[in-house]
Parts: C-alpha cells; structure tokens; sequence
C-alpha cells in the first residue's frame, strides 16, 4: 500500500517473536514458552475465588488496592532494600509488561535515547520505538556468559540515554548481574542524569549469586516485577511498578487511567495471599526443579553448542549455533521442537537460539536433547 492508512508507530512493529514461535509450538516440544508448566499455588487461587465470590468485581483505585500496595510496599523494604517509598509510590497494573509500557511513555518523547542491554526481552525495543524513542543497544557476548564487560560499558558512556534498561535475572540469556556490576551501571546513570528501569520480574527464580535490587543504590529506578513467573500467574496479568519520586509514578498513573482503568478487581484481593509464609515453601519447590532441569540441559547442551555458559537465573538458555537462527529454528519445527530464534532479541542475538525450559519436564528435555543433536545446518 502506497500510502499507508495506520500510524507510523505500528508500521514499524512486529508481531511478539515469543507468541509467533509459541503458536507454531502445537503438537510439539515446547522450549519457546516465557512461563512455568507448575500451577499457581492453591492459596492464591483460593482467595482469588473467594473475592470473585465476595462481590470484589468493580473498578479499583487505578494505582490499585491499598492492601496489596502494602504488601508490596513491605517487600520492596525488606527484601529490597528499596526505601522512601509509600503506597503512593506503588502502582499495580495488568502485568509488568504494562508498568514497562507505562513508564516509557510517561519518560520518553521523540528521539530521547534509551539504552537497552543486547541482546534483551523482544518488547522493551517494540515498546521504546512506539515512544518514538532512539534505541541504543549495549552489546553483550556469548563467550562471557552475556555479563556487562568492557564494550557495554563504553557504549553506555559514550551515548546519552534518558532511560537505561536492566532486567537481572535476564530474559533471554538467564544471566544475572553482581553487585559491582550494578555499581557501575548507576555511576554512569548518576553523571548522565538517566532513570533506570530495574525489570526484576525473575527475581526469586536464581541458582548463583544473589539478587541485587539496583532500586536500593539508585533513586531514580523504577523497579518493575510481578506475580507471572514467581508464582506461575502469567494468565492473572498483574504486575507492579515503585519509585521514590513520586511524580514518576503520577505520570504513569495517568496514562493508566485512559488506557487499562485499574487491574482487575479480585485478581488483586487474590494476590493478596502471595505474601503469606507458607507460599515460600511452594516457590522454594519450583526454583528446586528448574535447577535440576538447568544442570540437565546444560550437561548435555554443552556438548552441542559450542559457546554456552551455565545461566545463573530464569529458565533459559541462549546458545551460540553455527547458523542462521531463523532457518534453525525453522528445521527445529520440521523436527517436532519448538524454540525462538535470537535476532529478535537484538542485534546480539543473530546466530543464537532461545531455549526455554521452564515448561517441559526432564522426559520430554531429554527427548529434545536427541532431537537437537541429530539437527545438522
């Protein structure tokens, strides 16, 4: 079409590469799913159930309940050690990806530089660009186990970003950055006056190292997670955003207020429950296993790709292969597995392949290891 009737913001979009790969994944095996195959622990379902039917069924406060604003407040301290914050501060949506899509356009206008690690989740450049925003890519390396070194440091240095993006443990590569990394990050981010966004939305589900909120070194951060894959919620869509300015999140707010309204109602009287003791022991359970399916995978992935390092959070895998990542993951299909190629992950991620295991058990792991090995390109 000539003369294109649709805005330039959607001219310049593709369609998710996750849920393009994950509906071509039918029939079978499954490493392209961004979720856990347990189910969401029984308490939280229960008091989900028991809001539905208590009549929680109209509109929130936008920002969302205070009772769950609190909980979360309470976390963010103690866990987090993120402080000056209120329940004003905290603002609950329908899911982390719309808190990320929040926050961006409440920061960024045209041409406003963002800098995103490289590669990263598919739609923090989507989301940027619908901003009109200048994308600037931090390029990380197979061979180091996608960690910021030297490279990603002077091309954040050298670029002036209104907004840099982390997201520890990290969706596609699984890495998670230390402390020290983070310090650099900030000392950057303070000189140039930047925001951070902290997408912290795989937090609990870490194997080496420890989790480093960059919110607790750094006021301007705005620290993003949720209830998708701590508790296996992906389907609830609720997620949460905090800053200690609050005018960070009185934009987003508004920008919430004429697009989702508020998370749903009994969803976030549901969600409730997820702060309760006994509900640890369930995601102590769950990191347990996908631990022991990591070391599976990661023994026998080895021995088929090259350059592969040991992810140290999520339920992914990001190998380097010896080929083009499309026509792969094409033959991949043509072999009855299913994962996503790199390059929509960024420009890094050309010749890399994403491997998620998060929903397959080891029977059907193992079946796609053979699979895999007998895959010649």
């Amino acid at each position: 079409m000539a003369n294109s009737i649709f805005a330039k913001r959607v001219e310049c979009l593709d369609e998710s590469a996750t849920f393009k790969y994950s509906a071509l994944a039918k029939n079978k095996i499954d490493l392209t799913i961004g979720r856990t195959n347990f189910d969401a622990p029984t308490q939280i379902k229960e008091a989900t159930k028991d809001a539905l039917d208590g009549g929680k069924i109209f509109y929130t406060k936008s920002r969302g309940i205070v009772e769950l604003r609190e909980k979360i407040l309470e976390k963010l301290e103690r866990e987090n050690k993120i402080h000056n914050l209120d329940v004003e501060k905290i603002i609950v949506s329908v899911g982390a990806k719309q808190i990320i899509f929040e926050a961006v356009m409440a920061l960024i206008d045209r041409n406003d530089e963002v800098a995103i690690p490289d590669p990263s989740w598919v739609s923090y450049e989507s989301i940027v660009r619908i901003a009109e925003g200048k994308v600037v890519w931090l390029p990380l390396k197979a061979e180091n186990g996608f960690i910021p070194d030297e490279d990603f440091f002077s091309v954040l240095e050298n670029s002036n970003p209104r907004l840099i993006f982390i997201n520890s443990p990290n969706n596609p590569t699984g890495a998670v950055y230390s402390k020290k990394i983070m310090e650099r990050i900030v000392d950057i981010a303070e000189r140039k006056n930047s925001f951070i966004l902290s997408d912290e939305i795989y937090e609990k589900i870490i194997y080496e190292g420890r989790h480093i909120s960059i919110g607790s070194m750094y006021e301007n951060t705005i620290t993003v997670n949720g209830f998708s894959k701590e508790f296996s919620m992906t389907g609830f869509r609720l997620g949460y955003g905090a800053c200690p300015i609050k005018e960070v999140i009185d934009k987003m707010n508004l920008i919430q207020t004429q697009s989702v309204s508020c998370a749903t109602s009994f969803v976030q009287y549901g969600a409730i429950a997820a702060f309760s003791e006994d509900i640890r022991d369930y995601v102590d359970r769950m990191v347990s296993e996908l631990r022991e399916r990591r070391d599976f995978l990661f023994e026998n992935l080895k021995e088929i790709y090259p350059i592969l390092e040991k992810p140290g959070g999520a339920f992914y895998f990001f190998p380097k292969i010896n080929s083009d990542d499309i026509e792969y993951c094409d033959k991949l299909l043509e072999n009855g597995v299913a994962a996503i190629p790199g390059s929509p992950f960024g420009p890094s991620g050309k010749g890399c392949i994403r491997i998620s295991y998060g929903g397959s058990e080891i029977n059907d792991l193992r079946k796609a290891i053979e699979i895999l090995k007998s895959i010649q390109m």
